[in-house]
């Protein structure tokens, strides 16, 4: 027994010595450096990506397998762009572990670490290949395959007498197998200095994360560990330039393909696109399973301070979103949501907002579907405005495939300044999830408008309707019907391609009154002025609300300003519209048609057709998302007396006429449109007269005063108008050219039983200041029909010129007695008519050219050029 004894403890000797030596040997004369091509290879054969080691492999086998590698980088699959590299990595690999197909890896220290991450225009990233495949995560640590593939589990024991490049192809190939089985256990990462460049084709990003730092403690798969990391995000689109740092506790398990990060807390600051934060923090837990695709959330915080750049900035933007609890399981097709609350707020250069969202509890699987009343509410302000809107969903029923709401109901408030409009509906929803339809059932409401401006302040009808959404036919349609002070309003709206939609309406109604739902804003009269002279003037001028020359304009002008059309560069909307009876303001028409249709940035309304004043409208209105409007009109057999009464309060014009126009302007307001105004306008009015100044009886008053120019005493030529004298015609013609808001008189025909009158020079009209300057040719043709033709004998053939201009709400006019083209006239010019003249306006308070006070405070008619500007629309 001894003997044998001694022989087994020798033989354990001479084997233990035998081992030493071949590995003294192997180590002295092993060179790893020899299997770079191999590994390369490996790697090649396993994956299609090339493996370069450009610096030494350093390897020891005792106590642990250590290596050390410099300058080594892959490529993408399939390619020679580079997918990685490394300066330098260190680690070392415990022998024993291998045996039972265990990675146990040291600390694993890493320098210069590189990435270069893509996403296709399929939306695949590059790496995918090496995360799909068992194991394939080995495949980014070139030096840890070449270990596995120098030491295989089998033939461990024979690796320093029998490894040949044979035994690492045959490894190589049944790889696949073992590394599904490969447990990895790593100490702790320690990376430095390190890069990670995103290319994505399908938005178009490209960024990248400089000086990255990540430590992490014990990595193992089912088992949690700590990640500190940060690093500087810069992006070349969308711009960033932000610090980034964080920590959690992550744990994941490859084989079931689940990952979660708890006690996350992730802070960013910097730009971040268009958001340039000054703290963006994530905090929570998170959990994700692809096989089940489950997603679900503890303690989840999400908040954001700092200001959004662009077209239209934030200041002081403030968000945050808080979920104690969530879970999204799609396998299972369930939805759980505790206090989901969400909340927002800042402030744009021309109006603050708030918004919050609060969902108590929320429970959806395929048996059913419960859930507290949801609530959100949103808060517009501007500083004469006050946009407030709320939205609840109660009584949330049905299961995961079809959802129902027992009420929808939005409550929305607009108010500005003294007027208050109130929108209240109500409706059952339901969406089928897997049909992908659904709707409001049943909408009922109603819109109340209060106003001082209205008939008893206040204005309200109710309206019932529907809405239907399909998306795999990619439609909606709704339908409303209302009724305005007895008279019903149908309105329906269908649209097509939702990601990019085209809107069908049709909106027809018995009786429409814009009043009620737009009423004209009151225009605060002047202050009285403080000097009784000035009496006359503040009650003249309260009476009007024409911009005098040389004042400022009212603070209702400075406001006024038309909606910006820029919308219409996305929008796609046709229509048609058909109205029975409708009022806008003080104008009326009945019968009014016509078609829209918005596309690629231009507005056009066409088939305008109306009866209106016993004539009738028609023609075409445009606009562009650039603000540019036309107007191309013609207004047949109109009576202009009622017409411009509507237009203007003002009787300037009287008869039966034909107006056309075709004007264009560009602008945002109502004086940029003004400024900007080019085009023409014709007027052919029949049988009517021309109020505020009567051009025969001024006749007879400088046929009075010349015959009277030696006797003393001259009778009063008047020089102001005045609404009791009118200029009666058979036939006016006129042509009028604006261009950027001048308008000059280019034909002016008035035919009357007695007198000829034709535009002169000057003859223009100037919108942009409200002033007017025409001279207008008198000739008398006719004396022989009546008292009032035989006064005017002496002037038959005798061209007299009246010159009109001053402001639109206060004009004068006066004869150019210099200009008569009569001998009896010039040769009392030359016997000083005009300055008994300027010595008559003298002692009677006027002034030469007729801007006395008025004689009374209700004297406030307009000039031709006011009643011309008031057929423009002014």
């Amino acid at each position: 027994m001894k003997v044998w004894l001694k022989r087994v403890l020798i033989s354990l000797v001479v084997v233990f010595l035998v081992a030493l030596v071949g590995i003294a040997i192997f180590l002295l004369t092993f060179d790893p450096n020899a299997y770079k091509n191999k590994l390369e290879e490996v790697v090649y054969n396993r994956y299609q990506r090339s493996l370069t080691i450009k610096g030494d492999i350093e390897l020891s086998l005792f106590p642990r397998i250590g290596l050390s590698v410099e300058d080594v980088s892959l490529s993408n699959r399939n390619s020679t762009d580079t997918f990685a590299s490394i300066d330098s990595a260190r680690f070392a690999v415990a022998i024993w572990p291998l045996m039972f197909n265990r990675l146990v890896v040291d600390h694993v220290a890493v320098t210069g670490f590189k990435a270069w991450v893509t996403r296709d225009e399929e939306g695949l990233f590059n790496f995918r290949d090496l995360i799909d495949r068992p194991g394939a995560a080995l495949g980014m640590m070139a030096p840890s395959l070449a270990v596995k593939s120098l030491l295989p589990t089998a033939r461990a024991q024979e690796l320093p007498a029998n490894l040949s490049s044979d035994a690492v192809v045959s490894v190589s190939a049944s790889g696949s197998a073992q590394s599904a089985d490969l447990q990895i256990d790593i100490a702790g990462l320690d990376l430095k200095e390190g890069e990670i460049h995103f290319y994505d084709n399908v938005s178009g990003a490209v960024g990248r994360i400089e000086k990255l730092e990540v430590n992490t403690g014990r990595m193992t798969a089912n088992q949690a560990f700590d990640v500190a990391l940060k690093g500087k995000l810069k992006g070349e689109y969308p711009v960033a330039d932000a610090n980034i740092e964080g920590q959690a506790l992550v744990l994941f398990n490859p084989d079931q393909k689940s990952y979660s990060a708890q006690k996350i807390n992730v802070v960013a600051n910097g730009l971040l696109g268009s958001l340039a934060a000054k703290s963006a923090t994530l905090r929570g837990n998170l959990a994700y399973s692809a096989y089940s695709q489950m997603l679900s959330a503890s303690n989840l915080e999400f908040l954001v301070q700092g200001e959004i750049q662009g077209e239209t900035p934030v200041k002081g933007f403030e968000t945050s979103l808080s979920v104690p609890q969530l879970k999204v399981d799609r396998s299972q097709a369930e939805l759980k949501v505790e206090k989901l609350a969400y909340r927002a707020k800042g402030s744009t250069p021309d109006q603050a907002f708030e918004v919050a969202f609060d969902a108590p509890n929320l429970a959806i699987s395929p048996e059913s579907a419960t859930g507290a009343p949801i609530a959100g509410t949103v808060k517009l302000s501007k500083p004469n405005q006050v946009l407030g809107i709320t939205l609840g969903m109660s009584g949330i029923g049905g299961n995961a495939s079809k959802l129902t709401l027992k009420e929808l109901k939005i409550d929305a408030g607009l108010k500005e300044g003294n007027r208050l409009v109130q929108l209240k509906m109500s409706s059952p929803a339901s969406w089928d999830v897997f049909g992908e339809v659904g709707g409001l059932s049943a909408m009922q409401g109603d819109v109340k408008i209060e106003d001082a401006a209205l008939p008893g302040g206040s204005f309200a009808f109710p309206f019932i309707g529907s809405l239907r959404a399909d998306l795999i036919k990619d439609e909606l349609a709704s339908e409303i019907n209302a009724v305005l002070s007895g008279s019903k309003l149908d309105f329906g709206l269908n649209a097509t391609q939702l990601s990019d939609p085209k809107f069908v309406f049709d909106l027809t109604a018995d009786k429409l009154d814009f009043n009620t739902l737009f009423p004209p804003a009151i225009v605060p009269a002047p202050e009285a002025a403080d000097a009784p002279a000035d009496a006359a003037k503040s009650d003249d001028a309260a009476k009007t609300t024409s911009r005098q020359p040389g004042k400022a304009p009212t603070k209702a002008e400075e406001t006024f300003e038309l909606p910006r059309l820029s919308f219409l560069d996305s929008g796609d909307l046709t229509g048609t519209i058909s109205i029975d009876e409708l009022k806008i303001q003080e104008i009326e028409a009945r019968k009014f048609a016509a078609k829209v249709s918005a596309a690629q940035g231009k507005l056009s309304i066409t088939g305008v057709k109306a009866e209106l004043y016993g004539g009738t409208l028609s023609g075409t209105l445009g606009a562009t998302s650039k603000n540019e409007v036309s107007a191309n009109l013609t207004l047949s057999k109109v009576a202009l007396e009622p017409l411009l009464q509507a237009l203007v309060h003002e009787n300037r014009l009287s008869g039966r006429g034909t107006v056309k126009l075709e004007l264009a302007s560009q602008g945002t307001t109502g004086a940029a449109l003004e400024a900007g105004l080019n085009g023409t306008a014709k007027l052919s009015i029949r049988d009517g007269a021309i109020t505020g100044i009567d051009l025969a009886q001024t006749l007879r008053e400088v046929n009075a005063v010349v015959r009277n120019m030696f006797s003393g005493q001259l009778p009063e030529v008047a020089s102001k108008f005045d609404s009791a004298r009118k200029t009666d015609f058979t036939a006016l013609d006129a042509l009028i050219n604006f261009n950027q808001g001048q308008g000059t008189i280019k034909t002016l025909k008035v035919a009357s039983p007695l007198l000829r009158i034709t535009q002169g020079t000057p003859a223009t009209l100037d919108l942009v200041n409200d002033q007017l300057d025409i001279m207008v040719d008198v000739n008398v043709v006719n004396t022989s029909t009546g008292q009032d033709g035989k006064a005017l004998a002496d002037l038959k053939g005798v061209t007299i010129p009246v010159r009109i201009s001053g402001p639109f709400g206060k004009p004068g006019y006066q004869v150019q007695w210099k200009d008569v083209s009569s001998d009896v006239v010039k040769d009392a010019v030359k016997g000083g008519l005009i300055d008994l003249l300027s010595n008559q306006i003298g002692q009677s308070g006027k002034t030469e050219d007729g801007q006395a006070a008025p004689k009374s405070s209700t004297d406030s008619v307009k000039s031709i050029g006011d009643a011309l500007k008031g057929l423009l629309g002014k």
